[in-house]
């Protein structure tokens, strides 16, 4: 390969990553190829299937019954991993039931505050206007409980916030693999039905600097039975 060619090849590789204007781009190029310049590897994805089958029968599960301004789109399931998660789970729970001791909940709050094309949905604005809230009657916000989810794939329900332990009411639900949101934001669950009318909305619902134009509601929410036997 010539130097020009070569010189071609790296540009183009490097034009695609942030960060690689300063001298001796060349020169590490050569030395380390086109690797050298991700700035993040792909994170594994959680295997939300390990581990025994008692552990994930008592997962909670809870819905969400989306609606786009008058009309009903369907049915949200999402599971949630209690069993390294308990407080940011035990929240999306008890917002989800109607039964939070701060009197918040989900039901007739935005699903879609902001759509994120092809990356993630933002919604759970419990507290007008635009506002987030912990379930929990003594305090607004509750700390980053753990990273052990990474953000690998579409589908994958994790917090959102405005900084360092401030979870409230807002949550993400991803479109596709966010690897930025890892180490920021804890995420705790997976959708298991209905992913495919998030994608619908992604697809038809048009938004004006993320903002939809439409109102994209969560009209009903609760919890679905849980797998685990009674004790």
């Amino acid at each position: 390969m010539s130097s020009k060619t070569g010189r071609a090849a790296a540009w183009a590789v490097t034009k695609r990553y942030r960060g690689t204007h300063s001298r001796g781009w060349w020169h590490k190029y050569q030395r380390e190829g086109p690797s050298g310049f991700v700035r993040a590897e792909a994170p594994r994805a959680f295997d939300f299937e390990a581990g025994d089958a008692a552990t994930k029968a008592a997962r909670s599960r809870c819905y969400f019954a989306l609606r786009v301004d008058e009309q009903e789109i369907g049915r949200v399931e999402f599971e949630l991993v209690d069993e390294l998660l308990p407080m940011t789970c035990g929240n999306f729970r008890l917002l989800c039931s109607g039964r939070a001791p701060s009197g918040f909940s989900y039901r007739n709050s935005k699903f879609a505050r902001r759509i994120v094309k092809n990356v993630a949905v933002v919604g759970g604005n419990v507290e007008a206007p635009g506002g987030s809230h912990s379930a929990f009657e003594e305090s607004r916000y509750f700390p980053d409980e753990g990273f052990f989810i990474p953000h690998a794939g579409p589908g994958i329900l994790s917090m959102a916030n405005c900084g360092v332990d401030t979870n409230g009411s807002q949550f993400y639900v991803t479109l596709d693999a966010a690897p930025h949101m890892d180490g920021r934001c804890v995420a705790f669950g997976r959708v298991v039905a209905g992913l495919d009318h998030i994608a619908k909305i992604n697809e038809t619902v048009f938004c004006q600097k993320g903002k939809p134009v439409q109102s994209v509601l969560i009209a009903d929410c609760g919890l679905l039975p849980s797998a685990a036997p009674p004790q």
